[in-house]
């Protein structure tokens, strides 16, 4: 099972109150860490790892994203295991879903599983 999911954090999103708190804290963390800074539509991004959002996002504190092989053997595996996936938030892309969260936060942090490219 783990190696046919792969699951992986992908990278930790950090809530933020608007545009410029987004992009002064991505430059930041960018500037001390030496991390490449790239700039996007709803959030900016410190090196692959580290996404600030423009908006409060989903979780208390921000979201961790998990990647997965297959992310939809992972919502069964998850789902049969008694862990809600929350379908609503469900992003697709040509027809296959891309992204997904779970129910609920844990220690704060909304959780969503990502489609490994």
């Amino acid at each position: 099972i783990n190696v046919m999911l792969g699951f992986e954090v992908a990278h930790i999103g950090i809530n933020s109150a608007c545009a410029e708190t987004s992009l002064e804290l991505a430059k930041s963390l960018s500037s001390i860490f030496n991390m490449p800074l790239k700039e996007g539509n709803s959030s900016n991004f410190a090196g692959k790892g580290i996404e600030v959002n423009k908006t409060k996002g989903k979780g208390a504190h921000g979201h961790i994203a998990i990647a997965t092989n297959t992310i939809s053997r992972a919502c069964s595996y998850l789902q049969r295991k008694g862990i809600a996936v929350d379908m609503d938030t469900a992003k697709k892309k040509n027809g296959q879903l891309i992204a997904v969260y779970l129910k609920d936060e844990i220690g704060g942090f909304a959780v969503h599983l990502l489609q490994k490219k």
